[in-house]
């Protein structure tokens, strides 16, 4: 059986499920945007990268044909309950599919290709420490967490409970298909991250690639040991 969030999140090793999501069209950056490339690699290459470094497990998130994937060796998963539904059916879909064990999914986007070390464990603490607080009122608990950088929410550096699975797709069955709204139902806490003092550094973190534009000023700054310089929060 699942444990509850607090018993979970308070657990010396929790098992993190990291979900690549490589949807999304991409047209603004000329399609195919898992595989446009950034620097010497593409974008999904960073987003993998990313989630192995602080999870058990990988997941790939996408409805095209799964051979795409083949040399990352991950399982691909379809979104639920179809297609077309935006990051939340994708989201849905990671959280069916957690790891045996495991009770949390982390959410990498494409899009967004430098994280800080240690992210999951990070909102995991701070859904643990919220939990302490409400362990006594249930329709209180904390069951998502997701990065706030520079005054700015990143909706999809986020942490989730396998119990956000019944509530997601409620949403959807109502149509409504806004990770944030999907956050708020789950009583989901806004974990500022600090700013490093690479200002390099800074002004890559949580970056995001919505068109060519995006790569090419990001380029201009990306470093070729990028894994090394990479601020740590994990515990």
């Amino acid at each position: 059986m699942p444990r509850s969030p607090a018993d979970n999140a308070n657990s010396q090793a929790p098992v993190f499920t990291g979900l690549v999501l490589a949807g999304g069209a991409g047209t603004r950056m000329g399609g195919n945007k898992p595989f446009r490339r950034l620097g010497p690699r593409p974008l999904i290459d960073y987003a993998i990268a990313n989630a192995r470094r602080d999870c058990q497990h990988i997941l790939i998130g996408s409805n095209e044909d799964p051979q795409i994937y083949a040399p990352y060796d991950c399982p691909v998963i379809a979104d639920q309950p179809r297609a077309r539904l935006g990051p939340l059916g994708g989201i849905l879909a990671g959280l069916k599919h957690l790891a045996d064990g495991g009770d949390w999914l982390a959410i990498y986007a494409v899009d967004c290709p430098v994280l800080p070390v240690g992210l999951p464990e990070m909102l995991h603490r701070a859904i643990g420490l919220a939990n302490d607080t409400n362990t006594a009122v249930t329709q209180n608990r904390v069951l998502a967490a997701h990065a706030r950088y520079n005054g700015r929410d990143h909706y999809l550096a986020s942490l989730w409970h396998r119990d956000m699975a019944p509530v997601i797709s409620t949403l959807l069955a109502q149509d409504q298909r806004r990770v944030r709204l999907a956050l708020l139902a789950g009583n989901a806490r806004a974990i500022d991250v600090p700013i490093p003092d690479n200002s390099k550094m800074a002004d890559l973190l949580f970056a995001n690639i919505n068109q060519h534009d995006d790569i090419v000023r990001l380029e201009k700054t990306l470093p070729e040991n990028l894994p090394d310089q990479l601020p740590d929060f994990d515990v």
